[in-house]
């Protein structure tokens, strides 16, 4: 008597919903690992300051005046000494810096050393040791158009670079340092795709390098002067002369914490649009985050 075979058993996947196909580009999240929404609470950490102004100002008198504070001062930058000298400031914790690692290496001390403010005196002075660095790295020191200057590749490079930089500077105000960066003026033409062009105050730095430190910053302040200007009687206002006006007015300090078309300015403090400054250097800073805090 012959035997029938006997049939193996069935898979223990079948009746089963065969498993999800994983993608080659999307790898799959375990449940429950992936962050969730929460209340956040505000953290005291420090400011970050960008404080934009014209020759003769007090942009490094503001700085000297701020407390415990930390001056790195940039290649050829003298300003401090030189206030320091003549007994107009404090002395206070200084530092130059002539290449652009001892620049990140004196961010990462100060992380530290518990200051009220560190301050970088002046930006165009730190973007000019970025730039060396990395045309010396990345261009063998080649500035041309064979270099760095070569379809605007430096510049693009050197935005790494200076994201670097100011990453350096969000350990040191989680220490609840301020940090301000002191900054010259310039005059440049902005486009205007609704009407004709025209010319504003704005940081002397390169442009890619002031677009992401304008987004980092949580206050650009521009200081400048109070000015005046008198006209002609209006039957005289024929010469280009008179109807431009003449300006007379330049001794009392202004602060101005929003954007207008004449000066590059933001706040996320709410802040008033404008504040007066005092003739007083050691009440400079003081005013400034009054006006932060909303105080009297």
């Amino acid at each position: 008597m012959t035997t029938a075979p006997t049939k193996p058993p069935p898979p223990a996947t079948m009746g089963k919903a065969p498993p999800p196909r994983q993608s080659a580009n999307k790898p799959t999240v375990a449940t429950g690992t992936h962050p969730r929404f929460s209340r956040i609470t505000p953290a005291k950490v420090g400011h970050r300051v960008v404080l934009i102004g014209v020759e003769g100002w007090g942009k490094t008198s503001a700085a000297a005046h701020a407390g415990k504070v930390a001056i790195v001062e940039c290649r050829d930058e003298t300003g401090y000494e030189t206030l320091l000298s003549a007994g107009r400031v404090p002395s206070v914790d200084a530092v130059q810096v002539k290449a652009w690692p001892d620049l990140l290496a004196v961010i990462a001390d100060a992380a530290g050393g518990g200051y009220d403010v560190l301050a970088i005196d002046a930006l165009s002075g730190a973007e000019r040791l970025c730039h060396e660095a990395v045309c010396a790295r990345d261009f063998n020191g080649e500035w041309g158009e064979r270099g760095f200057g070569a379809y605007m590749r430096g510049y693009d490079l050197s935005v790494t670079d200076w994201l670097a930089m100011l990453a350096r500077l969000e350990a040191v105000r989680q220490n609840g340092t301020h940090v301000v960066l002191l900054s010259h003026a310039k005059v440049v033409t902005t486009k205007n795709p609704m009407g004709a062009d025209y010319d504003r105050f704005s940081s002397d730095v390169h442009h890619k390098t002031w677009a992401c430190t304008h987004k980092w910053a949580d206050a650009v302040l521009f200081g400048t002067f109070e000015t005046i200007v008198i006209t002609g009687p209006q039957e005289a206002r024929k010469s280009e002369q008179l109807r431009r006006g003449k300006g007379i007015g330049g001794t009392s300090r202004v602060l101005y914490t929003e954007r207008r078309d004449a000066f590059d300015a933001k706040n996320r403090f709410g802040m008033p649009e404008v504040l007066d400054i005092p003739n007083d250097p050691a009440q400079v800073w003081q005013t400034i985050m009054k006006g932060i805090n909303h105080d009297a």
